[in-house]
């Protein structure tokens, strides 16, 4: 019994410690030219599933996130930008338009 109490104290000192290392970003996800609001581009810590989609704004709230972690911005015809979240509580991040173009197009028809 002596030995779990123990146990538990050195649990609960060193719970403060797991809560510190983890923090809330935010931020907007706009056009490089224009500055228009890009609605559903995805924020994706790398390495992991954890992720979210800007809203109709271009905002987005992640939490939990690690000063060593990265994020990956992706949207459909924009290149994909990775930013190490650092110290930083908010990222902006404006996307540039790929010049990449589709090898070949598909289209099907239903009667």
């Amino acid at each position: 019994m002596k030995n779990f109490k123990i146990f538990l104290f050195n649990v609960m000192l060193l719970l403060p410690l797991v809560t510190f290392a983890q923090q809330t970003v935010k931020g907007k996800v706009t056009e490089a030219v224009g500055g228009t609001a890009l609605p559903g581009v995805g924020v994706i810590i790398k390495g992991t599933t954890i992720g979210a989609a800007t809203d109709f704004d271009g905002n987005y709230t992640l939490e939990n996130v690690k000063p060593a972690d990265v994020l990956v911005f992706s949207y459909v015809g924009f290149t994909t930008q990775s930013v190490t979240v650092g110290n930083n509580t908010t990222i902006n991040i404006s996307l540039t338009e790929s010049a990449e173009s589709l090898d070949e197009v598909v289209i099907i028809g239903y009667g």
